[in-house]
């Protein structure tokens, strides 16, 4: 990894070319002989850089005694991410993974959302490097809304430096060459490596977490813009289209500007970005905001109604969860569909002793009519412990 990605991260981190970098290499998953390996490596940032993560993608593959290893990018991931077992690579990925090693050509109207709810507004820090003046200016921080960042686009998600603290950094890798990352995140969703997600899901919300080293000012999401190819090739936001705006670089780092039919939103000024989408229809989404408390070893319901919606519900209903618990395996998690039916969302875990539920999860409620009350119960399974329900929502 030194010798194929080194330079690049020294340039990205903004450190001297002969800066050595620590890596951290952190298998995902393994075949039952122990042979084959995937998961994800990363050059850990320095301390005081402000910066996202340089990171790549690895199959591993045990033979004669050593281990042969393809990185992102490279012929060899292609190789050994088709020859690998499906507990190793899935096979939904082996088709992506190949196609990192000759990219598609990107488009300036990128297909992507900015990372929070379509129709709201948050703002931005400016348009800078992944370390601030590093090029290309492939970075944007966003802050401010209700601070829950979400999906650009559906694609799958990785998980990087899962030792590194609490909350990983996540990117997500899209079907139309771009791949974006998220890092400063706390309260995560649990998906592993490999889960698709869709548009608009919840990944985490604003912070200054650092799992991968490096510095953070303030609670925000470090977004940045690669390629997929050659362990994630940063692109720069200059001309493209993101969220309905076209985003264009100042005469320096964290400035420039964000520009929609003639309107133009400057860093700093709260909260007038409003996301205008990309990526597809993200559906139409009721929600409740409302606190429900759960009692210790008791059962707490919040209601949504919806109307206007035609037909019955999808196959992939989606339902995020915001809830607050301090020992959050005690819960046991239900969708409530109008006909009575329930749909399980949760088990109990005894030995998850994380304190938030974040999550998206998605049911086949075909059966249901759309239109209705639809609730979420949430049970205490045992004793000792409380929390209440924040606020939750569900998407046609």
């Amino acid at each position: 990894m030194q010798q194929k990605l080194g330079a690049k991260a020294r340039s990205s981190y903004g450190v001297a070319a002969g800066s050595h970098l620590r890596t951290l290499v952190e298998p995902q998953r393994w075949s039952s002989d122990r042979a084959w390996s995937f998961g994800s490596s990363v050059f850990l940032i320095p301390k005081g850089i402000e910066t996202a993560p340089v990171t790549s993608l690895f199959v591993a593959r045990l033979a004669g005694g050593a281990w042969k290893v393809g990185l992102q990018g490279t012929p060899d991931f292609a190789a050994l991410s088709h020859q690998a077992p499906a507990s190793v690579v899935k096979d939904a990925e082996r088709g992506p993974f190949a196609r990192t090693v000759q990219p598609r050509a990107l488009a300036a109207d990128t297909g992507l959302s900015l990372p929070w709810r379509q129709g709201t507004g948050w703002a931005h820090w400016g348009v800078h490097g992944n370390s601030g003046q590093s090029r290309p200016y492939n970075s944007i921080d966003f802050y401010g809304g209700d601070g829950n960042v979400l999906t650009s686009r559906a694609g799958t998600m990785y998980r990087h430096c899962t030792s590194g603290g609490r909350w990983p950094y996540i990117t997500v890798m899209h079907d139309n060459g771009y791949t974006t990352g998220y890092y400063h995140l706390r309260d995560t969703t649990s998906k592993a490596s490999g889960s698709q997600v869709n548009l608009g899901e919840y990944l985490g919300r604003i912070a200054e977490e650092l799992p991968c080293g490096g510095s953070a000012n303030g609670d925000h999401t470090h977004w940045t813009l690669w390629s997929g190819s050659d362990g994630n090739t940063p692109v720069a936001v200059q001309g493209k289209n993101i969220g309905g705006w076209t985003w264009w670089e100042g005469a320096s780092a964290y400035t420039g500007y964000a520009e929609r039919n003639g309107t133009r939103i400057y860093r700093n000024v709260c909260c007038n970005l409003i996301n205008y989408g990309g990526g597809g229809d993200p559906g139409r989404t009721f929600e409740n905001t409302a606190n429900v408390d759960i009692p210790d070893q008791g059962t707490a319901e919040s209601s949504i109604t919806v109307s206007g919606v035609p037909g019955n519900a999808p196959r992939s209903l989606s339902i995020y969860q915001d809830i607050h618990h301090t020992w959050r395996g005690d819960l046991q998690i239900d969708l409530i569909g109008p006909s009575g039916r329930a749909y399980r969302l949760r088990d109990q875990d005894a030995d998850d002793e994380a304190d938030i539920v974040h999550e998206t999860d998605a049911v086949d409620a075909s059966a249901e009519t759309a239109n209705g009350v639809w609730k979420l119960r949430v049970t205490d399974m045992e004793a000792n412990d409380s929390g209440y329900i924040d606020a939750w929502s569900i998407t046609f």
